[in-house]
């Protein structure tokens, strides 16, 4: 399996990433829980984008995943606002971003 430029690699860390995130803050505290969470990115980040030039058609892709999971997220905040106020917000917010950016690239990816 090649990592370099493998974008389905890279958006499962994210999801990862996004599904530990909340339950590391709640227990280590928002700044080692942040740290800890964002490891699996950054292991990510790092094997595929280094040395890698994206295409034009990952360019678009991406910023795609960028538009439909800003619009995820922003529904999710309002909902989570709404009507679980027992939520921790931010730590809501911190984990949504990067779920729902990983299930979106998911998605985007497998089906172009």
């Amino acid at each position: 399996m090649k990592l370099k430029g493998n974008y389905f690699w890279f958006f499962t860390l994210q999801l990862v990433s996004g599904i530990i995130a909340y339950p590391l803050m709640v227990k280590f505290g928002v700044f080692l829980g942040i740290f800890l969470s964002f490891l699996p990115f950054l292991a990510g980040l790092i094997t595929t984008h280094v040395n890698y030039k994206p295409d034009e058609r990952d360019m678009q892709l991406i910023h795609k995943t960028d538009s439909f999971h800003s619009i995820l997220l922003m529904v999710a905040m309002a909902i989570i606002y709404l009507y679980f106020p027992s939520i921790n917000w931010f730590f809501a917010m911190c984990a949504g971003i990067s779920i729902f950016r990983g299930i979106t690239g998911l998605i985007i990816f497998a089906t172009n």
